[in-house]
C-alpha cells in the first residue's frame, strides 16, 4: 500500500495526525501478523514523508506539541474503530458476524413455527367446537 500526501502544510498535518493513528493501533490493538506488517509499513512510510526536509520549518511551528496534546485524549476505542472502518473487519467480527446471522436465521425459523403451531391449534380448536355443536345436536335428536 502506497499512501501520498500533498507536499505542504495540510499535507504535514494529514501524515502526522495519520502516524499518530498509527502508532496508537500498533500500541493499544492486538493485531495479527499481516495487520502488525501493514500497520508497520504504513508508520515506516508516514515517518519517511514526515521526516523530508521541506518540512523542517512546520516541526519547528509546535505543531508537534498540538498532535501530542490531542493525541493524549483520543480513546484507545475511536483510534481502533477508524482504523478497522479503513481496513476492513478483522477474521474474528467476520466469524462472530456469520454466527449472528446464523443465530437470525434460526431464530425467523423458530418464529415461523411458532406462528404455524398457534393457527393449527387453533384450526383444531374450531374442529373441536363444530364436534361438540354437531355432538349436541345429535345428542338433542336422539333423546
Amino acid at each position: 500500500m502506497k499512501i501520498e500526501f500533498e507536499t505542504d502544510i495540510n499535507g504535514y498535518q494529514e501524515a502526522r495526525k495519520f502516524k499518530l493513528l498509527v502508532d496508537s493501533i500498533i500500541k493499544y490493538e492486538e493485531l495479527d501478523q499481516s495487520l502488525k506488517s501493514l500497520a508497520s509499513s504504513l508508520q515506516f512510510q508516514l515517518q519517511e514523508f514526515l521526516s523530508n526536509p521541506e518540512f523542517a520549518d512546520f516541526k519547528d511551528g509546535g505543531s508537534d506539541e498540538l498532535f501530542a496534546g490531542s493525541h493524549e485524549q483520543t480513546e484507545p476505542a475511536a483510534v481502533v474503530k477508524l482504523f478497522r472502518d479503513l481496513i476492513g473487519p478483522s477474521k474474528r467480527e467476520i466469524e462472530l458476524s456469520k454466527q449472528r446471522q446464523t443465530l437470525i436465521e434460526r431464530a425467523e425459523r423458530a418464529e415461523i413455527s411458532a406462528f404455524e403451531a398457534l393457527a393449527e391449534t387453533a384450526e383444531i380448536g374450531r374442529e373441536r367446537d363444530q364436534l361438540r355443536a354437531r355432538l349436541k345436536q345429535l345428542e338433542s335428536g336422539t333423546d
